[in-house]
C-alpha cells in the first residue's frame, strides 16, 4: 500500500515532466522527496526519470533508515560532498542520461547546493538545467486523503506547541525561551523539525516574521508567536498574538476558487500601529462544504 501511495504521484509527475520537456528531476528539497518517495532529509537527493525510475542518494549512515521508509528503485550511500557529486554522476550514467534536460528546484536551492548538483563532475555537460518548481507546485497544491490526514496531525501538534509557548509568556522570560518551550512540546508530540519559529515582543512585535532573540518580555508587551512544526514530512502554520486583533484588507482582487483538499495558511498579514503589531494565522484545508481549521487553538483578549 505504501508503494502504491507514492507510485501514483510519480506517474503524475512523469506526465508533467513530458509536458515540460524534462528528462529527469534532481530533487533535494526534503518535502518534495518525502512526497514522491516517502522519505526526505537534508544532505540527500532524489532523481526521478521520465520513465518513473526513482534513484536516491543519502549519507551512508542513513541508508538503512531510508531503505526502511522510502519507495525507490536504486539507492546509494555517500560519505561526503565529493561522494554526493560522484553518486549523481554515477546515476546519470547508469540511467542513460547523458544529454537532455534536468529539472532543479531553483526556488529552494542556495548557491552552494546548486553548485553541487550542477558540478561538472556530477551533471553531464549536455544535460541542460531547467527549473522544475512549477511541476512540483502543480503536483502538490491539491492534497490526497492521506496527506490531509497528515496535515491534520501536524495542526494538532502546532496547537500543542502554541499552548506551551503562550503559557511561557510572562515578564522576564526571553523570546528564545518562549520559542523553545513551544518547540519542545511539539517534539514531544511528534514533530521531527520546524520551518523556523518566530517570536517577537514589545516593539519587535511590529516585525511580521521576527526571529526570537534573548530579549526579555516586559510587563504589558505584546508577544507575537508563529510556529511551523513538520510531522511525517507535512507541516502546519499557526500564529497568535497576546492581544485581541483583527485582520485588515488591502483591496486585492478576489482570487479564483480553491479546489477541494487545497491546504493554505490564512491570517491577517499584520495590523501595525506605530511600534505595535498583531497577527493571527491558522492552517486551513478547503473542502466541498467550506473549510476546516486544523490548528485549533482558542484565543481572545488577554490581560
Amino acid at each position: 500500500m505504501e508503494a502504491y501511495r507514492h507510485r501514483q504521484p510519480i506517474t503524475r509527475c512523469t506526465a508533467l515532466m513530458r509536458d515540460s520537456d524534462l528528462d529527469v528531476l534532481l530533487l533535494s528539497k526534503p518535502a518534495n522527496m518525502t512526497y514522491l518517495t516517502g522519505d526526505g532529509r537534508l544532505c540527500a537527493f532524489a532523481m526521478i526519470t521520465g520513465e518513473g525510475v526513482v534513484a536516491l542518494g543519502v549519507p551512508v549512515t542513513d541508508v538503512a533508515d531510508v531503505s526502511a521508509r522510502a519507495v525507490f528503485d536504486l539507492i546509494v550511500g555517500f560519505d561526503d560532498e565529493v561522494g554526493m557529486i560522484h553518486s549523481i554522476a554515477h546515476y546519470f550514467q547508469e540511467l542513460g542520461l547523458e544529454q537532455g534536460s534536468v529539472g532543479l528546484e531553483n526556488t529552494f536551492l542556495n548557491g552552494a547546493m546548486r553548485g553541487v548538483l550542477t558540478h561538472p563532475h556530477a551533471k553531464p555537460a549536455a544535460m541542460e538545467a531547467k527549473d522544475c518548481t512549477e511541476i512540483m507546485k502543480q503536483l502538490r497544491i491539491v492534497k490526497d486523503d492521506d496527506e490531509v490526514a497528515l496535515i491534520r496531525a501536524a495542526g494538532k501538534v502546532a496547537a500543542i506547541g502554541m499552548a506551551a509557548s503562550v503559557a511561557a509568556v510572562r515578564p522576564g522570560v526571553s523570546e528564545s525561551e518562549i520559542a523553545g518551550e513551544g518547540e519542545l512540546a511539539m517534539r514531544r508530540a511528534g514533530a521531527e523539525e520546524f520551518y523556523r519559529s518566530y517570536v517577537s515582543s514589545g516593539r519587535r512585535a511590529s516585525i511580521a516574521h521576527g526571529l526570537p532573540t534573548n530579549a526579555t518580555v516586559r510587563s504589558g508587551d505584546l508577544v507575537m508567536i508563529d510556529l511551523h512544526p513538520v510531522v511525517d514530512g507535512y507541516g502546519a502554520d499557526i500564529c497568535r498574538t497576546a492581544c485581541a486583533g483583527h485582520a485588515f484588507f488591502h483591496g486585492e482582487a478576489a482570487p479564483s476558487p480553491l479546489a477541494a483538499n487545497t491546504t493554505i495558511a490564512i491570517g491577517n498579514c499584520g495590523l501595525y500601529a506605530g511600534p505595535w503589531g498583531i497577527r493571527v494565522e491558522d492552517t486551513v484545508i478547503v473542502d466541498a462544504e467550506g473549510a476546516e481549521i486544523v490548528t485549533e487553538f482558542r484565543y481572545g483578549l488577554t490581560v
